[in-house]
């Protein structure tokens, strides 16, 4: 994908595609009395996958239709890392780095939340969306937002979002620029604390790892510990 084939808004068009799908089931369900707000937040999540994936999908035709269009040196160049890269992501590189990108998430969820909780930004602030989410049942919980909806959002914002980003920016800008439109998109000052470096990490994940499958393992085991403390507790 070249950058004077796309635009500005295409950053955005997938977050608004999201936010359209997610307003439209809450809408339906909250005036049919049906489902909660974790059924309708992962009804979102499973419509938004597929219709977000032809939109990953077509980036990853559309970049490597450009690539056609590299000077030879350039070429041989991005072939030579990608031998590079691939000897050093063995599959049993894949299985651990992605184990330990499922137990960071968890880990780093832990972490944060114990800071804010010690300087009681309940106190200031209501978590009221989250707090819905988690009132649900537990196989609900487990199954949207431990999968359907950590697989949807890192398909929207590394996927989608961070990807066309680094078109325009270098990558540390994009991190930071994609990271911020993730915590905003989280819609209350809590979650909007805790989604940011969450999100810096996720990106720095995948831009690390190079895999799709990372930030979601990563996301997912931050969701899972979430569920797990709430249940136990």
């Amino acid at each position: 994908m070249r950058q004077k084939e796309i635009s500005i808004f295409s950053l955005v068009t997938p977050v608004l595609l999201h936010l359209g799908i997610s307003f439209a089931a809450g809408l339906i369900m909250g005036f049919l009395k049906i489902g909660s707000t974790a059924a309708s937040t992962t009804a979102a999540a499973a419509i938004t996958l597929p219709l977000a994936y032809q939109m990953y999908r077509k980036d990853r035709i559309w970049t490597a239709g450009s690539g056609k269009e590299a000077r030879k040196d350039e070429i041989k160049s991005a072939a030579h890392t990608a031998g590079k890269s691939a000897e050093k992501r063995s599959w049993q590189w894949i299985v651990c780095f992605g184990i330990f990108c499922f137990i960071a998430g968890g880990f780093l969820n832990l972490a944060w939340s114990a800071v804010l909780e010690a300087v009681h930004i309940q106190d200031y602030f209501s978590n009221e969306v989250q707090e819905n989410l988690l009132q649900s049942g537990i196989l609900l919980q487990v199954l949207g937002l431990g999968a359907v909806i950590p697989i949807a959002e890192e398909l929207i914002f590394r996927g989608l979002v961070y990807t066309r980003m680094k078109h325009f920016f270098p990558v540390k800008v994009s991190i930071f620029l994609s990271s911020l439109l993730f915590a905003v998109y989280h819609g209350n000052p809590i979650q909007m604390i805790f989604a940011f470096p969450m999100a810096l990490a996720l990106a720095a994940v995948y831009e690390h790892g190079k895999l799709f499958l990372f930030p979601v393992l990563f996301h997912m085991g931050a969701n899972l510990t979430t569920i797990i403390f709430t249940f136990l507790c």
